[in-house]
């Protein structure tokens, strides 16, 4: 299938591994120009120069911290004078929940009345304010083009609340960031841009692997009993793969996605249950 994205301009946050680093690669395949970014040097490096292998002169790297908003408007400069005005953004912001849990520490529990309002703002900054801030600083390049995709990695949660998570945050926030996607996708319509929310569920990734080996730990049960019982709540009784992900980034980007906007898809495997 030919996406029509060659030589369009991306740029995918968290782009150094997990679901990021797949939807940079599929990107990258159908043809766009794609600028990474990461928090981690190193690793955003590594990434880089391996696509770079595969898709020479397609690829480039900043090291950026895209909660932001001066480091924001900074990699989108960067992507102008790299490689032209940006068509294609994708925001994959980690909440300071989940962050908080990397290298298997664990996020830790959380209720209203436990959390403190520094982490609620925290939160906030993380997820919404990322989202709010790429899309503000691509927009007017877009609408110069008459053309644009904005996307934002999201979680479930967004739609339907979960007493699994063990912080009450990702709740709240989530559907906030939905909130904004879907009133802009009405905003920027007739401007040729699309805006859409794609929602993750269980998810091969390391970080998600690094959190069930935390659940595990918390709930004194072997990792591979807490991933048996992840996958048996999914209809399709499977984990999904980062490349999943990118398959439904890569269409929303493309042509062929042109009258989609506003929309919060999962990529779940039938996990969550609302209309």
């Amino acid at each position: 299938m030919e996406f029509g994205i060659g030589g369009r301009v991306a740029i995918v946050s968290g782009g150094s591994r997990g679901i990021g680093r797949a939807i940079a690669t599929q990107l990258a395949a159908d043809g766009a120009k794609v600028v990474l970014t990461a928090r981690s040097e190193p690793g955003l490096a590594a990434t880089a120069a391996a696509l770079e292998a595969d898709y020479p002169g397609q690829i480039a790297a900043v090291s950026a911290d895209m909660r932001r908003i001066d480091a924001i408007d900074a990699v989108v400069a960067f992507a102008n004078e790299r490689f032209g005005p940006v068509g294609i953004a994708v925001s994959n912001v980690i909440g300071h929940v989940i962050d908080s849990g990397k290298e298997g520490k664990g996020p830790g529990a959380g209720t209203f009345s436990t959390i403190a309002t520094a982490d609620y703002r925290e939160e906030f900054e993380h997820l919404l304010v990322s989202a709010w801030a790429l899309a503000e600083a691509v927009i007017p390049d877009m609408r110069r083009q008459r053309w644009g995709r904005i996307l934002n990695i999201g979680s479930g949660v967004a739609r339907e609340p979960t007493k699994d998570l063990p912080h009450v945050l990702p709740n709240v926030v989530r559907p906030a960031v939905a909130g904004l996607y879907r009133m802009l996708a009405r905003e920027l319509a007739p401007d040729g841009i699309t805006v859409n929310n794609i929602l993750t569920g269980a998810i091969l990734t390391e970080r998600n692997r690094s959190y069930w080996e935390w659940l595990a730990k918390e709930r004194q049960l072997p990792v591979e009993e807490v991933r048996r019982t992840m996958t048996d709540s999914i209809p399709a009784r499977r984990m999904g793969e980062p490349s999943e992900m990118a398959a439904v980034a890569a269409f929303l980007a493309s042509e062929h996605g042109r009258n989609i906007t506003g929309q919060s898809i999962h990529v779940d495997g039938g996990i969550h249950r609302h209309l």
